[in-house]
């Protein structure tokens, strides 16, 4: 297949220069750099933002009641966002942000977010802590 790109100058200049860097053509860089994307994009599970630690030195915080209070609510909030801080339900409802408002509007700090699926859906623990 021939496909025609008509790209910056300066972007061109770049793929040259990444191509001899490489020892290959252009085309053949092009064809690699779109190759790598593709595949990226198509991985069902890479994620969109890629992790970045920040820290290595904060206190783990048990989270057992937090999961402990899921598993007892978890069929009264399916579909919903909640925001737990312990035992407690701080917000809930369809929207993340408009949660994790309410609990900054509180001034509750180092409550955790969680999307609750459905008792018969498998079940994640992903989670954010706001």
């Amino acid at each position: 297949m021939t496909l025609t790109i008509n790209v910056p100058s300066e972007l061109e200049q770049r793929l040259e220069a990444a191509a001899k860097q490489r020892g290959i053509s252009k085309d053949e860089l092009v064809c690699v750099v779109l190759e790598e994307n593709l595949n990226q994009l198509a991985a069902p599970h890479s994620p969109a933002f890629p992790a970045k630690i920040l820290a290595t030195d904060l206190p783990i915080r048990d989270r057992s009641r937090e999961y402990s209070w899921l598993e007892q609510h978890r069929d009264e909030y399916a579909g919903q966002y909640v925001m737990l801080d312990g035992d407690t339900l701080i917000a809930a409802g369809p929207n993340a942000k408009e949660v994790a408002s309410l609990a900054r509007e509180r001034g509750i700090v180092g409550a955790l977010l969680l999307y609750v699926e459905d008792s018969q859906q498998p079940r994640s623990l992903g989670g954010g802590l706001w």
